[in-house]
């Protein structure tokens, strides 16, 4: 997940992110995929929302190299992301629900970084 984590901070600024939900991870053919729904803040009641998908190869020489797909799936009120993630997680075909991710240590990175640059 932390690699995830910092794919999407190269994409968007972290105060702007308001949560993620990850789906469970599935590993078949010597890989595991997972997926993950982000949702972002854009101004007032507004949220962009995107799917997050990552494969990692278990084995062989691309051992441990994640490779990480970003991409905006809807615009939409804070209050309709239950369904957003449903959604998602119907279209995807994910197995099980998707769980929030503790993005305290993740956001506090940011001020770090700002106090060093």
């Amino acid at each position: 997940m932390a690699r995830l984590l910092e794919a999407l901070a190269e994409r968007m600024p972290r105060e702007e992110v308001e949560a993620v939900y990850a789906f469970p991870p599935v590993r078949r053919e010597g890989r595991e995929h997972g997926v993950a729904v982000v949702s972002r803040v854009v101004g007032g009641d507004r949220r962009l929302v995107y799917r997050a998908r990552y494969v990692v190869p278990l084995k062989g020489p691309e051992r441990g190299k994640v490779t990480v797909a970003v991409e905006e799936t809807a615009e939409a009120p804070a209050g309709t992301l239950p369904e957003v993630l449903e959604g998602v997680r119907r279209r995807a075909d994910e197995a099980g629900d998707a769980e929030p991710v503790d993005l305290t240590a993740w956001k506090a990175v940011q001020g770090e970084r700002s106090t060093t640059e």
